[in-house]
């Protein structure tokens, strides 16, 4: 299954999210596009941030090479599923999709927000990073 992440910069929470889904589809042999992006084009070109990469690592999870990227009018088309961080995010996503794509968007955690670590310390990327690291395996068993 292909599945885009998206949350506002593409830099602290889709890229590890993405990160983790590639190595759950690695681990299991699955084939699939798995990237992430963002809302809005801040960032764009941009690595990972530093906090995230690093919490990313201390799991086995890789993501230097991550470049952040804004949402792009044909990735609606292109992944089966686009998973937002928080609603703010699906709102957006929501607004800007072909209305035959928008059953393809969700929140990563059912009813709730990802909570945005940026402006937080390394210990809210932890935090963060098992939220969506448990998100991710939920989702996987259930795709």
């Amino acid at each position: 299954m292909d599945v885009l992440f998206v949350c506002l910069g593409n830099i602290c929470r889709s890229p590890m999210a993405a990160g983790i889904l590639k190595r759950m589809y690695a681990e299991s042999s699955i084939t699939g596009v798995v990237e992430s992006a963002g809302t809005m084009d801040w960032n764009v070109g941009k690595p990972a941030d530093e906090r995230a990469i690093a919490v990313a690592r201390e799991n086995g999870v890789d993501i230097r090479a991550h470049r952040a990227r804004q949402v792009h009018t044909n990735d609606y088309s292109k992944f089966e599923l686009i998973i937002a961080m928080d609603q703010q995010n699906a709102t957006a996503l929501l607004k800007a999709a072909p209305p035959a794509c928008r059953h393809k968007i969700r929140l990563l955690l059912e009813n709730a927000d990802i909570a945005d670590p940026y402006h937080g310390d390394i210990a809210l990327f932890r935090a963060t990073y098992r939220v969506i690291e448990k998100c991710c395996l939920e989702m996987f068993r259930r795709e």
